[in-house]
């Protein structure tokens, strides 16, 4: 394989990238996913969306699943978040069955899902005040609110905030019941390129300085490549493991990276298994000639 489109070859090279990822290995296991499978009925017969899926995420990872339209990222996270049932093989969180939603796993979703009637400071609060913290749910809040910089919004309701800012109240209010693992599905498709940008730069500082691990649902090549210690990429229909890329890019992460040859192989890396050969030829469709001849435009 050219070295271009090999991240390996990239790793290989690094010994601070090696120490890296052997570093990571030698951490314990937080989330196992072994042997899962689901499959929806449907009037035409049962539909697997997911296959004999196995993997595992270590303590303190960031670690991104991509794959094409359909491959089901989506049912993943939701068997994760014990949203969905699985109809076979398990989760395991620090080795103990997913049997439900739980506060050991924050959850932040695409859309907005602040309660609208409820100020910054009093979303936040809900999950400390669910579990039962009494008056310290607001000291609770406040410290999370700092953390993602908006102190001054705190008394603000959610229609009076932008996208990015809803969606650093939506992961206050996740890690305000300090979970396990932040299952993240994606939770900035619906941000402009540059608040995307400053999400993700947020994002990452949140994760160094929280003991926290991170598990981010993406369709981004970029931004599976600039997060991600390592990224899981899916086969479609059904959904299984296609491979699992250890990204050479070295941290901290820099936008200048964006062009550096670690960040550019795991990019084309990504592309090819999503995108192979193959599959583009079968993407061309037929469609009549609509212009006068010699009016190409490549």
């Amino acid at each position: 394989m050219n070295a271009l489109v090999d991240p390996l070859s990239y790793r290989e090279q690094s010994p601070d990238v090696r120490a890296r990822f052997q570093a990571l290995k030698e951490r314990p296991v937080v989330l196992s996913v072994e042997n899962l499978y689901k499959t929806f009925p449907t009037p035409g017969g049962p539909v697997t969306a997911l296959k004999d899926l196995s993997f595992q995420v270590f303590r303190r990872e960031f670690m991104c699943v991509i794959g094409p339209s359909g491959c089901g990222k989506s049912t993943l996270i939701r068997i994760l978040a014990g949203l969905e049932d699985a109809s076979d093989g398990q989760v395991l969180l620090d080795g103990k069955p997913v049997s439900g939603p739980g506060p050991d796993r924050g959850m932040v979703f695409q859309s907005y899902t602040l309660f609208p009637w409820l100020t910054v400071k009093q979303n936040v609060m809900f999950g400390p005040r669910m579990a039962g913290q009494g008056a310290a749910a607001e000291p609770e809040a406040r410290q999370w609110i700092d953390l993602v910089g908006l102190s001054r919004f705190e008394n603000s309701y959610p229609h009076q905030l932008s996208g990015g800012m809803k969606q650093r109240v939506a992961i206050a209010r996740a890690l305000a019941n300090r979970p396990r693992i932040l299952l993240m599905d994606e939770p900035f498709g619906a941000l402009d390129a540059q608040t995307r940008s400053q999400m993700q730069s947020y994002l990452l500082q949140i994760w160094k300085n929280l003991d926290i691990t991170i598990l981010f649902i993406t369709h981004d090549l970029d931004e599976a490549a600039f997060l991600a210690d390592r990224i899981l990429v899916l086969k479609a229909n059904p959904g299984e493991v296609n491979e699992i890329i250890e990204v050479p890019v070295p941290r901290p992460r820099t936008p200048a990276q964006f062009v550096s040859p670690e960040f550019i192989a795991t990019k084309y890396r990504i592309d090819h298994l999503i995108h192979p050969e193959a599959a583009h030829e079968m993407d061309s469709i037929p469609f009549p000639r609509m212009t006068v001849a010699g009016d190409d435009v490549e």
